[in-house]
């Protein structure tokens, strides 16, 4: 991989890490651009621009002085509060396209930053694009495979999916015995694990049936060179804390990080992870 700079647009999780490690280990120029709000406890003795949200011109002027000609964006990040008070010259200019995004799904507001950066003259790399094998091929990675009623919820899953898909909602639900006990929306992974696991004994009755299997799949046309469903080991962990079977992630479309890492864990934890197309069936 050629460039002059790699600007990092860091979020929270291991991601932007494995990033940062990356270019030192292959001695790449970079730069971590830290948003003001996102915590970050790993950033001493490394190359920091702090940005504003509102100051996008002072941004863009420091990327174009640094040198940087490409960006990965990595880890989760909340979404803003803005300050209309501070906004520079350049978010007025973006303002009206950029504000009612705000309103809209992730997806929609992220292919319009996406613009932005674009127009800027940046290339927007991919964070597979750099770590090489963070996509997982399809088959079953545990030495637990998922039961015939894991299966049946995994495929209602993925239709849940399909369908909050096309209104830009999440990447990611929890069924158990064919229930929805939730799905996936600002709050995060975590959170809809955490409150699937509350009231999951509400509703599931047939003590032979399933125990529940989080699903996670990327929306349609999601751009994915900006936000990419992941995996790490926190979620396995989550998962596995929560008392459900497993998990299933779509086929070469989700990021695992430290996958090694993770497939260990879940043996240890006694819970499955499969890498499914949709088209599974049971048996």
């Amino acid at each position: 991989m050629q460039t002059t700079c790699l600007a990092i647009v860091a979020g929270s999780g291991d991601l932007p890490m494995k990033i940062v490690e990356y270019c030192k280990k292959h001695h790449l120029d970079f730069r971590i651009i830290h948003f003001e709000g996102v915590e970050l406890n790993w950033l001493d003795d490394l190359p920091v621009l702090t940005a504003k949200y509102e100051k996008p011109n002072s941004l863009f002027a420091s990327l174009k002085e640094m040198g940087c000609n490409q960006v990965v964006f990595a880890g989760a990040m909340k979404r803003p509060k803005l300050n209309p008070l501070k906004f520079d010259a350049k978010f007025l200019k973006i303002a009206s396209k950029l504000l009612p995004a705000l309103r809209s799904g992730d997806d929609t507001i992220l292919k319009i930053v996406a613009k932005i950066f674009e127009k800027e003259g940046l290339e927007i790399l991919a964070a597979n694009q750099i770590l090489k094998n963070l996509f997982v091929p399809e088959g079953n990675l545990t030495n637990l495979k998922p039961s015939n009623n894991d299966l049946s919820d995994i495929m209602r899953g993925f239709e849940i999916l399909d369908c909050i898909s096309k209104i830009d909602i999440g990447q990611a639900c929890i069924v158990g015995q064919g229930l929805c006990l939730g799905i996936e929306t600002i709050q995060g992974s975590d959170e809809l694990i955490k409150f699937a696991s509350t009231n999951k004994h509400k509703y599931l009755y047939d003590e032979n049936g399933g125990r529940g299997v989080f699903i996670k799949s990327p929306k349609i046309d999601q751009d994915t060179r900006i936000d990419v469903p992941s995996i790490g080991v926190e979620t396995i962990k989550t998962i596995a804390d929560a008392g459900f079977s497993g998990l299933a992630i779509k086929a070469d479309s989700v990021q695992m990080i430290d996958k090694d890492d993770c497939i260990d864990l879940a043996n240890h934890l006694g819970v499955f992870i499969s890498s499914v197309s949709t088209n599974i069936k049971n048996g």
